[in-house]
Parts: structure tokens; sequence; C-alpha cells
């Protein structure tokens, strides 16, 4: 049977991945610097007979598997580059690269497509359509990451892409990937506030207007948007996490920078928190006496599953690694992902592979200097969208 014959090819390969994904966190790249990286994939991929395209989006990878069945395209995606985080693990394979980590796994990610890349190459006679693989640069570039590249240079087409599959790491058991229907991830947005006040000599601040007592008052007035001014079913997160200002213990500061984020899972959340946001800041300045400047950025959108293939997905992950390792996630997560941006051209299903067990309890949190990944998810990754893409294809 097919599926007897996939378990072998993945044991077969899984050594070989696994060195690779060592190979990729010992030498991890910024978005859009991803050189090396690419040079890997693409030799991967030639080694295995496969036509390629380099340079998608800068540095990103494209290959079809079966380039002359193209009645339907299922299109799988792994992300390539990595964070600027000094890396603080004991790792035999830690960074080698200064300041530069693979701090969110997209070292797994880009193995795990590598190896299912090769099962699937000694099965495409069997498979009744064609995969297309993309390795992507800049995820983690917001607001502008690499998806959007590549979909601007063509990679939804040439052939077509009917549907995308895509998944990354998270802090489930390994063994297990959770999955949604509808909303999977939140919008993911950046806020830019200065607040201008008046500066004056500290022991007279009844000459100026204070920006610290300003920022101090609105940073907890902003909190109120979540809890008293959002829907309790709605998913939103505000969160402040720079403050800038002062020159001096004996001056009044003029002025104070905040930056941060902003989160939401719903549309009506997302259309109407920047005009609430701004009142706020608006309301509070004028009581304190100061003036303001206010961005807010879009970021990445929504990451939204298409409840169809999220259906055929998890039907096809009962069979491969078994209900009870399933994960039925309630709501969204608050994280943002520019698969997001695939997910709005074609339908999509983007899911969590669990990475976190007692090799790694107190280290599984992304994008942390200590980030450590329990390898044995790679077999569960592999494995998982070999039949997926071997049952959208029944």
């Amino acid at each position: 049977m097919l599926n007897d014959r996939v378990d072998k090819l993945v044991d077969k390969y899984l050594d070989e991945v696994i060195s690779i994904r060592r190979h990729i966190h010992q030498n991890p790249e910024l978005s859009l610097k991803e050189f090396e990286t690419s040079k890997l994939v693409a030799c991967e991929l030639k080694k295995l007979g496969l036509k390629l395209q380099e340079g998608v989006g800068k540095t990103g990878v494209v290959s079809n598997l079966n380039p002359n069945k193209t009645h339907k395209t299922l299109m799988l995606r792994a992300d390539m580059d990595a964070l600027p985080i000094q890396e603080e693990t004991d790792l035999e394979f830690k960074s080698k690269n200064p300041g530069v980590m693979h701090a969110c796994g997209h070292d797994i990610h880009t193995s795990v497509l590598l190896g299912v890349a090769k099962i699937l190459n000694e099965i495409k006679d069997e498979i009744d359509g064609n995969v297309k693989f993309v390795f992507q640069p800049a995820e983690e570039n917001n607001p502008v990451g690499g998806a959007p590249l590549m979909i601007k240079e063509g990679v939804l087409e040439n052939p077509h892409v009917d549907n995308a599959v895509a998944l990354h790491v998270w802090d489930y058991s390994t063994g297990t990937i959770a999955v949604k229907p509808n909303a999977m991830m939140s919008e993911s947005n950046r806020i830019f506030i200065t607040i201008k006040g008046k500066a004056s000599h500290a022991s007279k601040p009844h000459e100026g207007h204070d920006a610290i007592v300003c920022a101090a008052y609105l940073i907890t007035q902003l909190q109120t948007i979540v809890s008293r001014n959002t829907d309790p079913s709605d998913v939103v997160v505000l969160t402040l996490s720079k403050i800038n200002g002062g020159i001096r213990y004996n001056v009044l500061p003029y002025e104070v920078s905040i930056e941060g984020t902003v989160r939401c899972s719903s549309v009506a959340a997302c259309e109407s928190l920047p005009d609430r946001i701004e009142q706020i800041i608006s309301d509070v300045c004028h009581i304190h006496g100061c003036d303001y400047e206010y961005e807010f950025n879009h970021g990445y959108p929504v990451t939204f599953n298409d409840p169809k293939l999220t259906k055929l997905v998890k039907k096809s992950l009962i069979n491969s690694i078994g209900e009870d390792n399933l994960v039925e996630m309630d709501n969204p997560d608050t994280g943002g992902e520019d698969f997001s941006f695939f997910a709005r051209e074609v339908p999509s299903c983007f899911m969590f592979l669990g990475c976190k067990s007692e090799k790694n309890q107190d280290t599984c949190i992304l994008h942390n200097s200590k980030f450590d990944c329990d390898e044995d998810c790679i077999k569960t990754g592999i494995k998982a969208m070999v039949n997926i893409v071997i049952d959208y294809f029944k």
C-alpha cells in the first residue's frame, strides 16, 4: 500500500533531512539575504532531477513535481529566513553567524519541505497532479514579506495554483498538529505614537507640558480598547512594547515616542481599531496640553483557512498521524504570518506543527534567544504533508 511505502520513505530520508536542518540552523540568514540557504535548497532539488526557478522574490526558489500534470496544482510553502537574535543555546549546531538565529523554526520548515520533495519525487507517478514547492524568503519582514514579492513575480501562475498548504512549528506537543477553519492567525499591525509636550526645568513642571506623564496615562487608557471597546468573542491584542523619552533627570521632556503592535482576527475589529486608538490618543493629549503624531501601519492580514480544504486536511491528518494527535483549535492565534497573502489569493490551509516535549519544555518559546525545537517534529511534519498531497489528489 502507498501509505506503508510513505512510512518507509520517511524513515529512509529522516536522518538526511535532520542533517540538512542542522546545517541551515548553523548558518542562518536574515530576510532577503538567504543566499546560501537558497543555494542549498536549489542543490537538493537538482539532485532529484527537478527543474527550478531561483531568485524569485529576490532569494526564493520554486520547483514543480509534475509540470506536465497541470490540470490541478497544489502549492506547498516553506519560509527560509532567520531573526536578528544572538543565539544562546548549547546546541552543537548553534548559529555561527553573530546576531542571527533561527529562533522561529524556519530551518525546520525548509528541511521538512525538502524531505517532502524527496519522498514525493519517488512516488510522483502515483500523484495525479502537480505539486509546486515554494521556498520563500523574508517571512519576518513585516509589513512587506516575501510572499507579496513572490506573488508579484507570478509564483501562483505557470502553472496556476489551485490550493496552498503550509505549516509552522508551535508550542504544541511533539507529534501533534493543530489546525482550524476560517481565521487561523491574526492581522499583525504596528503603531507609532509621538507625544509632543513642552520642555521645562524639572523643578518647575507647571511651566511645561510633561510628555512622560501624558504617555503614562495614554498607555493605561489604550488598554481599555481590549477590555471595554472590543467584543469579547473577538481576538484582539494591543501591546505597547517600546517607549523612549527624556534627556536627563532635571529636564521635563518635550517628546516621548511609543511603538507597539495591534493584533486582531475579525474584519470588524481590524477596521475599527485604527480610529478608536487615535480618538483615545487625541483625548489624552488634549487633557495634558500635548500634541501628537500617530501612524497605524497595516501588516500581514488575517491568515484565513479555507473551510473545504481544511476539512480535507483534517481528515488526512487523522489518517496519517492519528485522531489523538490532531489538535482542534477554538480561537485564532494572535501571531501574524505572511502566508496570509497566499491565502487571500487561493484557498489555503495553514497548520501548527507541535515541537514541544520534555527535551525542550522550558525553551520552546518562539523568537527567544534560547529557542530549541524538538527535532522529532520533523518526522511528523514530513509524514503529514506527504499524505495531505496524496489525499488531495485522490
